[in-house]
């Protein structure tokens, strides 16, 4: 029996890309594709299909946020995110919000096929290259003060030199709510300056 996939992806090429080899595995049913958060929440409630790849930033609600909602309605579908953050505590907190599955974007296609039959077959997948960093988080308890989505996405533009002016037009809300998202970010993680924000998004791996 073939796995039924929905892809979730906001970059055209990467999406287009992604299920066209998608598309080539005989074992592998691509139900859909979508661009955005809302669009990637309806086609799932709409199909219920076996894997969600979701993107992990996406406009309108990220893949951590559309997993929330799978997990919150009690839906089969399993969500699998892909990211281009080698970041260990977004992964926690992916596992947290009820994911499967982490892959990384610089990943091979293999590893992404890997993923969704392993998460199909009952599994979970996290790609090697993180692996260790988040057993290290959760032996070691070490993991970050508990960043939203959307704080997450601020301190990151934040730290790439992004004015507050240009994140509210990157993320579709007012300057006012960035300047709310910022302040709290730098409040729970104790950062004092945007250069605190630039070393703390390098040292976490944000900006590759």
């Amino acid at each position: 029996m073939s796995v039924s996939v929905i892809l979730a992806e906001d970059h055209a090429i990467v999406r287009q890309g992604l299920a066209a080899l998608l598309q080539a595995e005989p074992d592998i049913a691509l139900l859909g594709q979508a661009a955005d958060g809302a669009a990637a929440w309806s086609m799932i409630a709409a199909h219920q299909p076996d894997i969600a790849i979701l993107d992990l930033s996406m406009p309108q609600a990220t893949g951590i946020e559309i997993t929330r909602r799978v997990e919150a309605a009690a839906l089969d579908t399993r969500c699998l995110l892909l990211t281009m953050h080698d970041d260990p505590a977004a992964a926690l907190e992916a596992q947290e919000a009820g994911a499967a599955g982490y892959v990384l974007k610089d990943n091979s296609f293999e590893d992404l096929v890997l993923a969704v039959r392993s998460i199909a077959a009952g599994g979970t997948f996290v790609s090697p290259s993180i692996r260790a960093k988040l057993r290290a988080l959760q032996r070691n308890g070490q993991t970050h003060p508990a960043l939203s989505d959307r704080e997450r996405e601020v301190l990151r533009l934040v730290a790439l030199g992004h004015s507050s002016k240009e994140i509210a037009r990157l993320l579709a809300i007012s300057p006012r709510t960035v300047d709310t998202y910022r302040s709290r970010l730098m409040h729970k993680l104790g950062l004092h300056s945007v250069a605190d924000v630039v070393r703390y998004a390098v040292q976490g791996g944000m900006l590759g």
